[in-house]
């Protein structure tokens, strides 16, 4: 006699896969900048040199190296921002160029990195924007679980230099802390102690605060908050995305009582959904840790 897996058995083989992989490649991409600073390499386009925060520990910052040959030729990054400054311009010697770059231009070479990082971005955003059509749609499992691998794998690096960006040592703390969130949301979601999934009110008030999330960044790319403002964000984020995969996992509870959801078809939509959970709520940490 062959025992039918569970749907939550399912879903959480699709989401540990697919979560695992995100940090695996994340954690290859820390390793190779610590071993593109130990040999004065580069990584991605990236040079990275070393400081000690106040617990210290190492923090690698990435930079780009400064052109040993002059004069250098430096481009304005956004003219439209910058309407009458000069497209092209020549530094002549490095406190020229530190000046030019402070004033939004770059030196020719430099911007591998930024290509490099732009194109896993775009494949990145193209994947989950189709992950979402998949789970939506429930098409092709084997198609959208392809681009569900893509999606996680391409997420790695990008985490990886979010969190070189700030602090990797405070990047492995928010890992941690949503790891925690996770299991203690997933136990008490499960259990059904109280039927989350089944609340007019509480999907509500999680898709009101969902949009103001959505308004508050959209603003945030046109012009400056405080940095308490951003703090306040995210901790409510990362509050509202805590309530969220209460929501998610009582709603995999209830879904898992009914026989015609238990399929991989499912368990697809469900991982996907508690993913992007899981990740939305790490970066809402990461955004409140930082400086």
């Amino acid at each position: 006699m062959i025992l039918e897996t569970t749907l939550f058995l399912k879903t959480i083989i699709i989401l540990t896969a697919q979560l695992g992989l995100s940090v695996a490649s994340c954690f290859y991409c820390l390793k190779s900048a610590r071993k593109a600073y130990e040999n004065d390499t580069t990584f991605l386009g990236s040079s990275f040199r070393g400081a000690v925060n106040m617990q210290n520990e190492l923090d690698l910052i990435p930079y780009t190296k400064v052109p040993k040959i002059f004069p250098a030729k430096m481009n304005l990054i956004n003219e439209k921002l910058h309407p009458k400054k000069t497209r092209v311009i020549w530094a002549n010697n490095r406190q020229e160029l530190i000046g030019y770059l402070k004033e939004g231009y770059q030196h020719e070479g430099d911007s591998t990195g930024t290509f490099t990082l732009f194109g896993v971005f775009f494949v990145w955003f193209l994947s989950l924007g189709a992950c979402t059509f998949f789970a939506t749609s429930g098409l092709s499992i084997f198609a959208g679980l392809s681009l569900f691998t893509i999606s996680s794998l391409t997420f790695g690096p990008l985490l990886a230099f979010i969190m070189l960006e700030m602090d990797e040592n405070d990047g492995f703390r928010a890992l941690k802390i949503t790891l925690l969130v996770t299991l203690i949301t997933g136990f008490i979601g499960y259990s059904d102690i109280y039927s989350f999934s089944e609340s007019f009110f509480l999907a509500l008030f999680l898709i009101g605060s969902l949009l103001g999330l959505i308004i508050f960044e959209f603003v945030r790319i046109f012009r400056g908050f405080s940095r308490l403002a951003i703090r306040i964000k995210a901790i409510f984020g990362a509050f509202l995305f805590s309530i969220f995969l209460l929501f998610d996992f009582n709603l995999l509870r209830k879904k898992g009582d009914i026989a015609e959801f238990n399929n991989w078809e499912t368990a697809y939509e469900m991982a996907f959904t508690i993913y992007l959970d899981i990740i939305n709520l790490l970066l809402e940490i990461l955004d409140a840790m930082g400086n």
